[in-house]
C-alpha cells in the first residue's frame, strides 16, 4: 500500500521538487559569481567560464537520466523494459521458451534528490507475452478486486478477461511494430516530452521480490 497523502507529506514533496528546480540556477550563478570573490579578476573570469561549462554539462547529463521523485533519497530499485522478438528466451514466471516477449532490466541505485548517482547492482529477466499481458490486466484492476475471492459462477466481466489480456498484448505488438514507445518522443498533441520518470519497483510483492533476486543472481 502506498502512503496516504497528507499535509506534511505533500509539503515535503513540493519542497524538494522546488529545491531541485532552483538548484541548477543556484549552481550556475555560483559558478559565475563565486570566483570573483576569491581570485584576481583575470583568473576569476577563466575559472568562472570553466566552472559554468562543467556544471552545464553535468546538468545536461542529469536531464537525460530517468529521475525519481525529488524527495527520494537512499537506495532505490528501478526497472525498464523493451520488447524482444529474436531468439528463444525462457520466461522467468512460467519457464516457457518464448520467441517474443519483454526483456526487463533492473537496477539498484544510490539516489540523492531523486537523481541516481551510482548503480550498485543490475540484472535482467525475460517474460513471455502472456505473462506480461496477465500482469498488466491484474495491475489495472482495483485492489479490492485483486484480493477478493473469485466467484465460481462465470460472469460477464470474467468472460471478457481473456479479451482484455489479448487487447493489451495487441497494443504492445502495435507499439513494437511502429517503434513508438511512450518514452521520450514527441507526443501526438505536439507538446515536447517531459523528463523520463524512473519506474520504481514494489518489493513488498513476493513475486516481484523473487524476480528481482533472480535478476541479480
Amino acid at each position: 500500500m502506498t502512503r496516504p497523502d497528507d499535509v506534511l507529506f505533500r509539503a515535503r514533496v513540493e519542497t524538494f521538487a522546488l529545491v531541485r528546480k532552483l538548484l541548477p540556477i543556484a549552481l550556475l550563478a555560483g559558478a559565475m559569481v563565486g570566483p570573483l570573490y576569491r581570485f584576481e579578476p583575470t583568473v576569476a573570469m577563466w575559472i568562472s567560464a570553466v566552472s559554468f561549462l562543467v556544471i552545464l554539462v553535468g546538468l545536461l547529463l542529469v536531464s537525460r537520466l530517468p529521475l525519481y521523485p525529488a524527495h527520494t533519497f537512499g537506495i532505490e530499485y528501478r526497472f525498464e523494459e523493451e520488447p524482444f522478438d529474436t531468439g528463444r528466451r525462457q520466461c522467468v514466471r512460467c519457464s516457457v521458451l518464448a520467441e517474443s516477449g519483454t526483456h526487463r532490466r533492473y537496477a539498484r541505485q544510490i539516489v540523492v534528490l531523486g537523481v541516481p548517482l551510482h548503480t550498485l547492482e543490475w540484472g535482467s529477466n525475460d517474460f513471455c507475452g502472456d505473462c506480461v499481458a496477465l500482469g498488466d490486466a491484474v495491475d489495472s484492476r482495483p485492489m479490492d478486486e485483486r484480493t477478493a475471492v473469485p466467484d465460481p459462477t462465470p460472469t460477464q466481466s470474467t468472460a471478457r478477461e481473456p479479451d482484455r489480456s489479448r487487447d493489451v498484448k495487441q497494443e504492445r505488438e502495435r507499439e513494437r511494430a511502429t517503434g513508438s514507445p511512450s518514452g521520450g518522443e514527441m507526443r501526438s498533441d505536439g507538446e515536447p516530452p517531459r523528463l523520463e520518470r524512473a519506474r520504481r519497483i514494489d518489493r513488498s510483492d513476493e513475486t516481484t521480490a523473487l524476480e528481482l533476486r533472480r535478476a541479480f543472481d
